[in-house]
């Protein structure tokens, strides 16, 4: 429930709770934490209790933000990959007989725009996994032509790369399934959000026993913390958060591959 909290709720939903929760660890304390007039807390054991709070929080954040930018790294390379393995596929296919090439090219142009369909609604878990079967059997149809070619003619070896380059594909497309489907684990984020929701509960309890606190750099401590917790968990959500994928390589490849000009086939980038 919780990893659909972070992962496939409304991208705008985590930053008003996080604001909310945040803003209350500040609040709450400041209003209604009633101090002692001799608290056995000194302010040296308070402060050695509050930065490691802080420090804590940030080794978990700084784990959790290593792992979800290598990850959004990993998906870019991949897009990029597979534009590169999709285009050199269809230059390949002119090895094909005119007949095969037509209805092999045919079935690799609306395969691309199934591949881009996926990446644009894995938010939206049926209208991906319905753009995932196509895709399946448009990766069946095109291996069905290309090893049929093959073994009529074994010895040409332009089919034989043909035959390389789209199991290129098929490797890099299930890939990226698996780097769309990786995330950083929900009990990390939960025990990011923990530790720095305890950091900001200590801040609440600092003003409370300075009966003093400076609304505007609490509002900007607040939002600064939420902007950094929900850029984290964003790099884990392709294509329905705030930071995106460039979808730009296989868009190319698309449109070089739906109206190809005289003589100007889809090259590689």
């Amino acid at each position: 429930m919780l990893t659909q909290f972070f992962f496939g709720s409304n991208p705008w939903l985590l930053p008003a709770v996080l604001l909310l929760v945040l803003g209350l660890s500040i609040e709450l304390p400041f209003r209604f934490w009633k101090v002692p007039d001799e608290s056995r807390v000194t302010d040296g054991t308070f402060n050695t209790m509050q930065a490691a709070l802080f420090t804590l929080g940030a080794f978990v954040l700084g784990l959790s933000f290593a792992q979800a930018s290598a990850r959004y790294d990993v998906r870019r390379v991949l897009v990029v990959k597979e534009a590169n393995s999709i285009g050199t596929t269809w230059l390949r296919a002119g090895q094909l007989q005119p007949a095969d090439a037509a209805k092999f090219r045919r079935i690799l142009t609306d395969y691309t725009a199934i591949r881009l369909k996926a990446y644009s609604t894995p938010g939206q878990p049926q209208l991906y996994q319905q753009a995932l079967d196509e895709s399946d059997r448009d990766q069946a149809a095109l291996w069905s032509i290309a090893s049929g070619s093959l073994r009529a003619h074994d010895s040409n070896l332009g089919l034989s790369l043909l035959v390389q380059t789209l199991n290129d594909t098929i490797d890099v497309s299930a890939e990226q399934l698996q780097a769309l489907r990786g995330r950083v684990p929900t009990a990390m984020l939960i025990l990011m959000i923990v530790l720095i929701a305890l950091g900001t509960l200590s801040i609440g309890i600092r003003f409370a026993r300075d009966q003093s606190r400076p609304a505007l750099m609490s509002a900007i401590f607040v939002i600064a913390s939420v902007v950094v917790i929900n850029m984290v968990i964003d790099y884990d959500r392709p294509q329905t958060g705030f930071v995106n994928v460039n979808l730009d390589p296989l868009k190319r490849q698309l449109q070089s591959m739906q109206s190809p000009g005289p003589g100007n086939q889809p090259s590689l980038r």
